[in-house]
């Protein structure tokens, strides 16, 4: 049992660390340092030895599966400048969107985005089109027509020959040639909520998710919860949090509604076919086939992790056996496992959970965003200092949003749970 209380860190995406030193029970009169990364509290672990495999399983993973982006930083990033218009703003200026693929929708992890209804970077090709600089009606002189239903936009786009931008299209133009997250670039600039006309997109489209939403012709998909399609709007009006203003924010409202805060602006050309789907619920937990070759890949691309070294699993059945055989409540009705996890804990977020022992000795948890294209970026992770366990995860098909790992079931303190909270940011505790 753990005596004294460990250093906590924000549950971020940022490379937060924490050191604890806790002391075991008298029994046991090691004192053991335990490395905390992103997020966790103390652990103690059984000082015998265990042997751990490297016996690779089989792959669905490929090998070089290795890119592991860095966390982002709760902090908000701020954009060195301003990026102002390349030319003077005019009346009824359209800026040519050229033909291509870009990434729709944000990264697993990201600040704000909400996996739900968001496609975690998937490729859409998208034929030019033009879209009117500023909001309508496309004049500086002019201020932006706002209070009218996503009908009435429409009719008035087509009474200059225009129609609404579709979703996609509107998120092409924030994102820029570069795919910037924001439509004022890396971070979200707040001195465009003051003077939106000053501030564009790489593409150099002015005012666009600054200080209004945007209607759009597009509609998410009717769900569980809304059994009906709802319009979909883009941007964020002056004033609200800078991730309600990043590119690939949704929207949802109601066709038939009206507001001050809400403008639109109108695109040209055929209107492009390509359609965000509406992600759908996978199995909460599934084995990862990943082998201890490709964890070592993932595990070591951290920078705070690297030097945990060459990874090994931990033994099925045996080291399972050993932690439950530790303590003295048996499974009770929970799946333990030495293997890697799949978790989805939420509709459209997807993580691997790994437990291992590195070859510098020290045991650990380590869950990581599945990405597109093998991926990956840390949510949390929790490090045994010179700990070999067994660590092993448990789970049961009731609980959605969390796991446990152990290294002796049912005993406290040396267990805890892996927590997907609603924010998106993942907990590694010690109970």
């Amino acid at each position: 049992m753990v005596r004294g209380i460990a250093n906590q860190t924000r549950a971020t995406q940022g490379w937060a660390t924490s050191v604890a030193t806790v002391h075991m029970h008298p029994i046991r009169s090691q004192t053991v340092m335990l490395v905390l990364f992103a997020c966790g509290f103390a652990s103690c672990t059984d000082n015998s030895k265990s042997t751990a495999s490297t016996t690779d399983h089989t792959s669905q993973t490929p090998p070089q599966a290795s890119a592991v982006l860095s966390p982002e930083s709760d902090k908000p990033q701020v954009p060195a400048s301003t990026r102002q218009p390349k030319s003077t703003i005019g009346a009824s200026q359209k800026i040519s969107i050229p033909a291509g693929t870009f990434e729709s929708g944000s990264t697993p992890g990201d600040r704000g985005r909400d996996p739900t209804i968001e496609p975690a970077l998937v490729k859409a090709e998208l034929a030019q089109f033009t879209i009117d600089r500023l909001p309508y009606p496309n004049d500086p002189t002019a201020e932006p027509r706002t209070g009218v239903t996503r009908q009435q936009a429409a009719q008035l786009c087509e009474q200059r020959e225009q129609r609404l931008c579709t979703e996609l299209e509107w998120e092409r133009a924030c994102k820029g040639p570069d795919g910037d997250p924001y439509p004022t670039g890396s971070g979200w600039d707040s001195a465009c909520e003051q003077h939106p006309n000053a501030c564009a997109t790489g593409f150099d489209v002015v005012a666009m998710g600054v200080n209004l939403t945007e209607w759009t012709s597009s509609n998410l998909d009717a769900d569980e919860d809304n059994k009906r399609p709802a319009a979909v709007l883009r941007g964020a009006n002056a004033n609200a949090a800078d991730t309600d203003h990043r590119c690939a924010r949704r929207v949802r409202g109601d066709e038939a509604s009206s507001g001050d805060s809400i403008g639109f602006r109108c695109c040209g050309g055929a209107p492009n076919a390509a359609r965000i789907v509406r992600p759908v619920l996978q199995q909460i937990f599934r084995p990862a086939k990943v082998s201890a070759s490709q964890a070592t890949n993932i595990v070591r691309s951290v920078p705070q992790l690297e030097y945990l070294g060459d990874v090994s699993f931990f033994r099925e059945p045996d080291d399972v056996d050993r932690v439950v055989n530790r303590g003295d409540t048996g499974k009770q009705g929970n799946i333990l496992t030495a293997n890697p996890v799949l978790w989805n804990p939420i509709v459209g977020e997807e993580l691997l959970v790994i437990s291992g022992l590195g070859s510098s000795g020290s045991s650990f948890i380590a869950a990581f965003f599945v990405l597109p294209n093998d991926r990956y970026r840390l949510a949390s992770s929790f490090v045994l200092k010179n700990e070999t366990g067994p660590v092993v995860l448990g789970y049961n098909g009731w609980t959605k949003n969390r796991l446990m790992w152990s290294t002796c079931w049912g005993c406290l303190g040396e267990e805890g749970p892996i927590i997907h909270r609603e924010a998106g940011r993942v907990v590694i505790e010690q109970r």
